[in-house]
């Protein structure tokens, strides 16, 4: 059983993303009031997007395709205004997360996400780095079997599922991502003072 992420969620991360880098040399831009911050509609295909049939049949059965399709979707159809391909990354390690694995996020991944937005990697590209930087244990196997067995016997209780799958999402909410951009957002600081030092003008970043 997929546990997925859905618009409200996407947009939950979109906001700890702007926390993390409110104070850094590269915030995340907002657009108001001339443009909203995201589109519903765009985030509305970047979530269902992976659930596409054909026949009847799911085009991505595999947790990791669903993955694969929600990094590249995210990447290349700009649902925000700004910091897509870091909400990219921030959502589809929690993806895997809920749904049976552990993306162990490489130092260069920020860089990948840079790739794959110029069209130097494609799907196929993203479902194999994922697949090289994902693990499966029986922890990870365990927490989404916890999941959904609590969501399967939600309807018995008084709490209703969606209730009960974002309680259950809080719980085993993922800090591997939340990890990997403060600590980008503390380099990108200590860059910055180390340039000033030397006299040296930091270049743009967008």
């Amino acid at each position: 059983m997929e546990i997925p992420i859905d618009e409200d969620w996407l947009k939950t991360l979109y906001n700890i993303l702007i926390k993390i880098y409110s104070d850094t040399d590269r915030p995340i831009v907002s657009g108001f009031p001339i443009v909203t911050d995201y589109s519903e509609g765009m985030l509305s295909v970047c979530v269902e997007r992976s659930k596409t049939t054909i026949n009847g049949m799911p085009i991505y059965p595999h947790p990791l395709q669903r993955a694969a399709v929600l990094m590249h979707s995210i990447i290349n159809f700009h649902p925000f205004v700004d910091g897509n391909k870091r909400a990219a990354l921030l959502a589809t390690n929690f993806y895997v997360h809920w749904n049976g694995y552990t993306l162990v996020i490489p130092k260069d991944a920020d860089e990948f996400t840079i790739d794959v937005a110029k069209g130097k990697f494609g799907l196929n590209d993203v479902l194999i780095w994922l697949r090289r930087n994902t693990k499966r244990t029986p922890f990870t196997v365990l927490r989404h079997w916890v999941c959904e067995t609590e969501i399967e016997t939600s309807a018995s209780k008084k709490m209703p599922a969606a209730k009960r799958l974002e309680t259950l999402r809080v719980f085993f909410f993922p800090l591997d991502a939340i990890r990997f951009f403060r600590a980008k957002a503390m380099e990108d600081k200590i860059k910055k003072v180390r340039q000033k030092r030397n006299g040296i003008n930091p270049p743009n970043q967008n």
